[in-house]
């Protein structure tokens, strides 16, 4: 796959997984994600799914500039600095949460949904500026 058109298909999936996360996280409190497991698990699901998108479109951005790519999520995407700007700041901090749900920390879970769901114009403003450096011809 040419990787324009992967990068392309990376961003449409982070958009539509950051509406999709806000839609199912609407109706959901702290009381209602620790009882209902589906919901749990749908909310724990995407948070990690937003995450490694993130993840993968910075490092689409650093092969796009053949510089290497780090070893921990959060320094991937703090190494896309000087390609998008100050928004890697607020996105990289993001990038603990996908390991603490991911691993099951179910305390700490909760606080990671309402994180990211705070900063979910955050994952939208990346995503236009990622999508802004790999498209520019």
């Amino acid at each position: 796959m040419k990787p324009e058109i992967k990068a392309e298909r990376l961003i449409a999936f982070l958009e539509e997984t950051a509406v999709y996360f806000i839609v199912k996280a609407e109706n959901i409190d702290r009381d209602r994600y620790f009882a209902d497991r589906d919901s749990r698990n749908i909310l724990d699901k995407t948070v990690n799914d937003l995450i490694l998108s993130i993840v993968d479109i910075a490092e689409e951005c650093l092969k796009n500039k053949k510089l290497s790519i780090p070893d921990t999520y959060k320094d991937t995407v703090l190494a896309c600095h000087e390609l998008l700007g100050e928004i890697v700041l607020r996105i990289a901090p993001l990038t603990k949460h996908r390991n603490e749900t991911i691993h099951q920390y179910l305390k700490m879970n909760w606080q990671n949904v309402v994180t990211v769901k705070k900063n979910i114009p955050d994952v939208h403003e990346f995503a236009a500026k990622a999508k802004g450096f790999l498209m520019a011809k």
